[in-house]
Formats: C-alpha cells, sequence, structure tokens
C-alpha cells in the first residue's frame, strides 16, 4: 500500500509538471497553449484555459478538432494522475459540442478516470465556460494499455 501512495504522490507530481510544460511543447499537445491547473488529484485534473487564435474555426469559436485534442491531452493527464500513471492509447475517442466559447472566453476543463482495469481505461472531460458554467462539451475517452511485459 505504501508504494501505491508513493507512486499516486510521484505520478500527481509528473500530471502537475506535464501540464506546466505545455506552454513550452513542440509536439501537438502544445495547442493547450497557456493553460491553468484548478486541481490535480487521484485520477481527476481541472484546468482553465482562454481560447486562443490557435484553437478556433473560422466562425472565431472553439474548434471542434481543438476540443478533440483537449479531451486527450487532459484525460491522458488524469490518467497520470493515478496510482499506474500509465497513459495508454486512443481505443475511442467520442466528442459531444453542445455550445461554443468564443475567442477570448475562458472554459474550465474537468478531465476524470471513470474506470481502469488491467488492459483498458474510460475517462471523461466536461468543458464549460467559466462565464456562466455553461456546458460546451462532453468527452468520453477510452484508452488501451500495453500488455505488460513479463520478466
Amino acid at each position: 500500500m505504501a508504494s501505491k501512495l508513493g507512486n499516486l504522490a510521484k505520478n500527481i507530481a509528473s500530471a502537475k509538471k506535464f501540464i506546466a510544460d505545455i506552454p513550452k511543447m513542440k509536439d501537438f499537445n502544445r495547442v493547450a497553449g497557456e493553460c491553468r491547473i484548478l486541481s490535480v488529484e487521484e485520477g481527476r485534473v481541472r484546468v482553465e484555459l482562454d481560447v486562443n487564435e490557435d484553437q478556433v474555426n473560422s466562425e472565431g469559436t472553439l474548434h471542434g478538432g481543438c476540443t478533440s485534442t483537449l479531451a486527450d491531452v487532459f484525460t491522458t493527464v488524469a490518467l497520470i494522475a493515478t496510482p499506474r500513471g500509465a497513459r495508454g492509447a486512443t481505443v475511442d475517442l467520442h466528442v459531444s459540442c453542445t455550445a461554443a466559447a468564443k475567442l477570448g472566453e475562458t472554459i474550465v476543463i474537468d478531465s476524470t478516470v471513470v474506470k481502469t482495469g488491467r488492459s483498458m481505461a474510460f475517462t471523461r472531460a466536461e468543458f464549460y465556460r467559466k462565464s456562466d458554467n455553461k456546458p460546451v462539451a462532453l468527452c468520453l475517452h477510452t484508452k488501451a494499455f500495453a500488455p505488460e511485459k513479463l520478466e
């Protein structure tokens, strides 16, 4: 049990570091921009970010593809913030966009691990506008873990 708690504390610190490093990333994760941590706990990550020009569509609202990417990024960070700490690979990502978030608006993304098993994890990300708490998107993300190597 002590090692599980030790892993959890280490992995929560890793999740926080990952989020802090996003603005410096050169890979596709950089689309998360200048996000700010609201909370990180076991299997749950809450961040906020201001919708910027790199994240909007031609109508000036948060792009659906960007919403999908943000869900992928932050549900993965929620998985990092578990005793297992594994990121997994996307099997299925379902995104329902329910309202627009305009350029300059602040959104809150609440990502949680719903269930994990030996080979799969089920997560969700809920997006809200900070100004009025209106739901912007609901994302369900299924991830697979590589088989553990036998030594």
